[in-house]
């Protein structure tokens, strides 16, 4: 396993590498080729203006008096003579004649055809075409002719490709060449800068592999200064500091177990001469191992009693709940009381209006009854993680303290999604929205807030359930704000907090719910976020 890990993060670190090389020897050669192309073309263009400047300066008292057979002659000596030359044609201005020479023949080109569509043109001009009167491509070169700033005329200068094909070709083979070089040589250079990165990276991986099997005294032999050395270094920390900890544990274990061996043998000394108390050691032994269990069962069970705890601190104001949320059907049941006695008085009972009062009297009490419900299984504690929806959670926590915020006129606003599913435990996670909804309402009654406010909002972000609690109750001070998670800190009255309610509330979050429980100052008051994991949809 370790191997195919080396390998793959190697061949990574190569296929990068060598990419980034390839890449780059790549461009420089389709540069240097570009280059060495348009070096080849200049060579022929200044080789052409030699020639036409060279026809044009021997040939000019032929060309000023316009002596054709003169130009003729002369041109066609110079044709013959020069190996790269295919062709020269004289163009006189305004068509007045076009001559063509070439190596073995001439010819008067009429003069109503163009001879080239640039000859009109006044500047020089350079192309590789398709000649017509050669059949074959060749480098056209078109030069004016000036005399006294006039133009006379214009010589097209076709030279042949020969000797530019055969650069052509020696620069395609050179390439080739270079290509194979640059190919071998990105293996090389890819292949050493690889395994020069990936060889810390995998040391580091086989110094993990012994750690986990329980090998501590392994170092990773690294030193270089960069950051893989760095982390390297600090790894070598960690597992010195990790080596010295098992080693005192060790110690300790050791000197246990010599204490043990002590105690034992003081204690078969003693069974050696009380043999007749032996029965009463061993049931005092089972009654040490059976405190020693009750004890152990005491701590798993203590977070537990905490948050219970945590919820009994607030049955008095869950009691003062439950009167407001009773007030309502109360007086209802009272006023369904009166129409019962006002129409006896009446001489109007009759069975249809007693069976609509008693009807609406049982609606009355079922809704007190469930109110009583909410409430006990609010305070029920949860045995095991289930699935939930945390708007269920929620809006249950809201409609517990609903009553009691309308008394102190706190308004609730909230924006809550529907299809959030978590695992965990509702009840609890019920409490955590209760204990923070108390302090928000606690926080106001206090400062005096006249029109208090909570903000609740729950949504999805990415993979996380994110629930938002804001208030306007002037913010926590910065001097407590680091505090209000620590157990038992409190800033209320004595009597009136235990200051367990918010480290219950982080306990079960971070603790029980893998999830995250922060708080901050905002705009006029403070906010609370709730981070979740969001339990993966079976259907996706």
């Amino acid at each position: 396993m370790l191997n195919f890990i080396s390998q793959r993060l190697f061949g990574k670190v190569f296929i990068l590498i060598f990419l980034a090389i390839f890449m780059v020897l790549f461009l420089f050669s389709t540069e240097a080729t570009r280059l060495q192309k348009e070096s080849i073309i200049s060579s022929l263009e200044s080789e052409s203006k030699t020639m036409a400047d060279a026809m044009t300066l021997l040939n000019k008292e032929n060309m000023i008096i316009d002596n054709q057979i003169g130009i003729f002659e002369f041109l066609n000596e110079y044709v013959k003579s020069n190996k790269q030359i295919e062709s020269v044609i004289i163009s006189r201005n305004e068509n007045a004649y076009n001559i063509i020479i070439k190596k073995e023949s001439w010819d008067v080109i009429d003069n109503k055809h163009e001879v080239y569509e640039s000859a009109q043109n006044d500047f020089v001009q350079s192309s590789i075409i398709n000649s017509p009167y050669l059949n074959k491509k060749v480098f056209k070169y078109t030069y004016p002719i000036y005399y006294s700033n006039i133009l006379w005329g214009w010589i097209h200068i076709d030279i042949s490709l020969l000797e530019h094909d055969k650069k052509i070709e020696q620069m395609y083979l050179q390439f080739i060449f270079l290509a194979i070089f640059m190919l071998i040589t990105s293996i090389f250079l890819s292949y050493f800068i690889a395994k020069m990165v990936a060889k810390p990276i995998v040391s580091l991986n086989n110094v993990s592999s012994e750690i986990a099997r329980g090998n501590l005294s392994i170092r990773a032999n690294i030193t270089t200064n960069d950051e893989i050395g760095i982390l390297a270094k600090t790894y070598n920390k960690m597992l010195e500091n990790l080596e010295n900890s098992q080693n005192e544990l060790k110690n300790s274990r050791n000197k246990l177990e010599l204490r043990v061996q002590e105690r034992t043998k003081e204690l078969e000394d003693v069974n050696s001469k009380l043999e007749e108390k032996s029965t009463l050691l061993k049931e005092l032994n089972e009654g040490l191992e059976e405190r020693v269990k009750e004890e152990i069962k005491k701590q798993q069970k203590q977070e537990q009693l905490l948050i219970q705890q945590s919820k009994l601190a607030a049955m008095g104001e869950m009691i003062g709940n439950i009167a407001h949320q009773w007030r309502q059907p109360l007086n209802a049941l009272s006023l369904v009381l009166q129409n019962i006695n006002f129409a006896y008085e009446m001489d109007d009972l009759n069975e249809e209006f007693m069976n609509k009062s008693i009807e609406k009297a049982n609606l009355l009490t079922n809704t007190m009854s469930k109110t009583i419900d909410d409430f006990r299984n609010f305070f029920k504690p949860n045995k095991q993680e289930v699935e939930f929806f945390l708007s269920d959670a929620v809006k249950n926590a809201i409609s517990l303290i609903e009553s009691t915020f309308q008394h102190h006129n706190i308004t609730v606003e909230s924006k809550i999604s529907d299809d959030i599913n978590i695992k965990g435990f509702p009840n609890e996670f019920s409490q955590v929205i209760l204990n923070i909804l108390n302090n928000a309402k606690d926080a106001i009654i206090e400062n005096k807030i006249s029109s208090g406010n909570v903000l609740i909002n729950v949504e999805k972000i990415e993979n996380n359930a994110v629930i938002s609690i804001m208030d306007n109750a002037g913010g926590i001070p910065d001097n407590i704000l680091e505090k209000i998670f620590n157990p038992y800190f409190t800033t209320k009255e004595e009597g009136k907090g235990t200051g367990i309610g918010l480290y219950m509330s982080k306990t079960i979050i971070e603790t029980n719910m893998n999830g995250k429980l922060e708080v901050e100052n905002i705009e006029n008051g403070a906010k609370f976020t709730i981070i979740i994991p969001i339990l993966e949809n079976k259907n996706d």
